[in-house]
């Protein structure tokens, strides 16, 4: 059966998070916003689940999937909350070196987020981009991710999503090898019961997504969101990720064209 995967990053209350750069908060949401996103979802009658209920469960119907990269704090003290009072649960895919930096969660933050039922997934040890890593630096960074988060949360971490969705036939292959069990990436479209687990497709939810959007989505129509997924590969593959990223931060004129990859969604 069909499944929308809607991939967030932070949710804010009143304005996005100081210091951080456009960049990140064009991928930011108000807490109105995503109060509304979820009112869409809710009258959608879809299931919402995590990406572990899903793989145990394709079959059972149309589906939505709740997914948060990086570790952002609102992930978990605003969203988090409204989607329990629903009864829902979500995937946060949490990059392990940003656990406990500003306007990220914290040890506690995610322990506590795990025992409410929040799925905790990998998204690398240092949000690096993969495809200009060696494959013993792309197996690292899924599985030194992993451990760590399975240390901490004492339970199995074998889900992952990848920084900037830079995914190559490498990465794929070095996420297996670090035993994870899927992978789910940044290209808009519809995942079923015979997609590749490490293959799930996810659609970017941004600053401007407005709850009309959603219930498009939530109709599993994702025309226009697939062609400006196409328009930008060509610049992608042509340049690399790294330099596309480069020259996105430029094009947003942010201060520093050497702003860390840490921010990219």
């Amino acid at each position: 059966m069909s499944s929308l995967w809607l991939m967030y990053h932070d949710v804010y209350d009143g304005a996005p998070r100081p210091q951080v750069p456009a960049s990140a908060t064009v991928y930011h949401v108000a807490r109105e916003s995503f109060t509304a996103h979820l009112l869409a979802i809710e009258r959608s009658g879809h299931r919402v689940v995590t990406v572990g209920d899903y793989l145990a469960t394709s079959t059972a119907g149309p589906s939505v999937v709740l997914t948060f990269d990086d570790g952002w704090i609102g992930a978990f003290e605003i969203a988090l909350p409204l989607l329990l009072e629903r009864g829902w649960r979500a995937t946060a895919f949490v990059t392990r070196d940003f656990v406990g930096r500003r306007n990220f969660c914290g040890r506690d933050t995610l322990r506590d987020a795990a025992a409410a039922g929040m799925e905790i997934g990998v998204h690398g040890a240092t949000h690096r981009m993969l495809s200009a890593c060696t494959r013993d630096e792309i197996v690292a960074e899924f599985r030194e991710c992993r451990e760590y988060l399975e240390a901490l949360l004492g339970q199995p971490v074998t889900n992952a999503s990848i920084p900037g969705g830079d995914m190559t036939s490498t990465v794929v292959s070095c996420a297996r090898e670090a035993g994870l069990r899927s992978l789910s990436n940044s290209r808009p479209g519809v995942n079923h019961s015979a997609s590749s687990p490490f293959d799930l497709r996810r659609l970017a939810i941004r600053n401007s997504t407005r709850a009309a959007d959603v219930q498009r989505y939530c109709r599993f129509s994702l025309r226009r969101e697939r062609a400006r997924w196409a328009a930008l590969q060509m610049p992608r593959t042509i340049l690399g990720m790294q330099r596309y990223s480069k020259l996105r931060r430029l094009i947003l004129r942010e201060r520093s064209p050497n702003t860390k990859e840490v921010f990219e969604p």
